[in-house]
């Protein structure tokens, strides 16, 4: 008999031990990495008040500013990515608003507007800006149709259709 509570102790302890294993890990939570402060940045622009009262426009134009004043000073492109991108990411990670998902969705899509401004040909007049929109499948595809009907791209097509559409009074 003495078998009997050694067994209920083992199959006790190993439903505890295959539940932990089983049960799946938390995700973790939304973190912005780590920054290292340079000599070229010590005198670099806060964005703190990038934010503040900007629109979408107004914001994405003080972006290509900021980025253009920076590379004026000599900064390479690269830490110019990663300063504005270190600098943006505490703000959303602040935003109480935002789930974890939609916070890592909204600096991964500054990451990729900074990027292409700051690798952005030198010299050029005006710098082509991403502009991130979402479609539903549906949209997307009669997208995809008329661009193929077309011969051109799926981007190129957009770009013409919203040309177009601007050069309607």
């Amino acid at each position: 008999m003495a078998a009997r509570p050694v067994l209920l102790l083992v199959l006790a302890c190993g439903t505890g031990i295959a539940g932990s294993l089983v049960r799946p890990a938390d995700a973790a939570a939304f973190t912005c990495p780590e920054t290292v402060i340079t000599d070229a940045l010590r005198n670099a622009p806060s964005l703190s008040d990038l934010s503040s009262g900007a629109t979408n426009l107004t914001a994405g134009n003080r972006i290509a500013e900021l980025i253009a004043d920076l590379a004026k000073n000599g900064m390479k492109p690269a830490l110019i990515v990663d300063h504005l991108v270190g600098a943006y990411c505490p703000i959303v990670a602040n935003d109480a608003s935002l789930s974890d998902a939609q916070k890592a969705d909204r600096v991964r899509r500054f990451a990729r507007q900074v990027t292409g401004l700051a690798y952005g040909q030198p010299g050029q007049e005006e710098l082509e800006v991403l502009v991130d929109v979402p479609l539903t499948p549906s949209v997307l595809r009669q997208v995809e149709q008329l661009a193929a009907r077309t011969g051109m791209s799926r981007d190129a097509w957009i770009e013409r259709a919203i040309k177009q559409q601007l050069a309607v009074p």
